[in-house]
């Protein structure tokens, strides 16, 4: 069943898509798309106190890349999670999840490095993966001169974002680099194909996102159909899943990308990783960025905190 809370948020979005105008051409679209992306910040709450913030750059295979690290004021040396924000991979930033990733820092203890990877479709596939790769490699490097414990990285993501933290696992390991203690999946992304066979994707269209909305994404970060069918664009077909860090993979109940994530985290197990996953139940996509309208934000909070120790 539909949270109630959930619901109202739901209501909400739905009268601010009622009042857009039907777009002159594809550029007013993509403007719409990233504007409605941006409004979830308006259920998003209050910035905890005791949380600091800043913006540093770190090297890019582009150009330097933004990243904003919060972290717990007054820690002695916190543990790292790079994070990669959601948004389709052409909309989504910094600023629209300043407050749900202030709150994660928070509850979890652990300084919080947030990626500001380039978006489609001014820079499509592969460029955000790359970014993000860029900016955690950067970042670990640099874990102690930021105050932060270099011996305890982990990454993580929420939607398209989950995708980005599974292909940054994929590719370490293929480096031979294994210091990664963890991986935090919410509510991935893990399969672009447009023939994917999820239920879900039928079943929940409408709660947040539609197929359409889904598509529309995908063709804009992706636009080679072709490139869908590769594990960097859909972390499901990697045919070798064995080697990557413990995860906690979370999915919603009411939310058109959830089968993928929970057969994303089943081959994880059959691999032989350590997963954790949890389906929020009543719950919808970006509720992490919903704490102001969903109370219910805080237990997933808490179950990434218990998940990081």
């Amino acid at each position: 069943m539909l949270d109630p809370e959930a619901k109202a948020v739901l209501d909400d979005l739905a009268r601010k898509a009622a009042v857009q105008v039907t777009p002159r051409d594809a550029a007013q679209k993509l403007a719409q798309a990233r504007a409605m992306t941006g409004a979830m910040a308006d259920y998003s709450g209050e910035a905890p106190a005791g949380v600091t913030a800043r913006d540093i750059a770190v090297p890019g295979p582009a150009r330097p890349i933004r990243v904003r690290l919060t972290r717990p004021e007054g820690a002695a040396s916190p543990p790292l999670l790079v994070w990669y924000h959601g948004g389709g991979a052409m909309a989504g930033s910094l600023e629209g999840h300043d407050v749900p990733l202030r709150q994660l820092t928070e509850a979890t203890g652990w300084a919080i490095a947030s990626v500001d990877y380039r978006l489609a479709p001014e820079h499509p596939h592969p460029a955000p993966q790359d970014d993000c790769l860029a900016a955690t490699r950067a970042l670990r490097d640099a874990a102690k001169a930021l105050g932060c414990d270099p011996a305890r990285l982990a990454i993580g993501g929420d939607s398209i974002g989950g995708l980005f933290a599974a292909d940054v696992a994929l590719a370490l390991r293929e480096a031979g680099e294994r210091g990664l203690e963890a991986m935090v999946l919410v509510y991935p992304n893990t399969d672009l194909r447009p023939d994917r066979p999820w239920p879900s994707l039928a079943t929940e269209s409408g709660h947040v996102m539609t197929r359409g909305s889904l598509a529309y994404e995908n063709d804009l970060f992706v636009p080679d159909v072709t490139e869908r069918h590769t594990p960097r664009a859909s972390p499901f077909l990697a045919p070798d899943l064995t080697g990557l860090p413990r995860a906690l993979v979370i999915t919603c109940e009411h939310d058109p990308l959830r089968d993928e994530g929970e057969g994303f985290a089943a081959r994880l197990g059959e691999a032989g990783v350590q997963v954790t996953a949890h389906r929020e139940p009543g719950m919808i996509h970006a509720v992490l960025q919903m704490d102001g309208w969903i109370a219910r934000a805080a237990d997933l909070r808490a179950r990434i905190a218990d998940f990081l120790g």
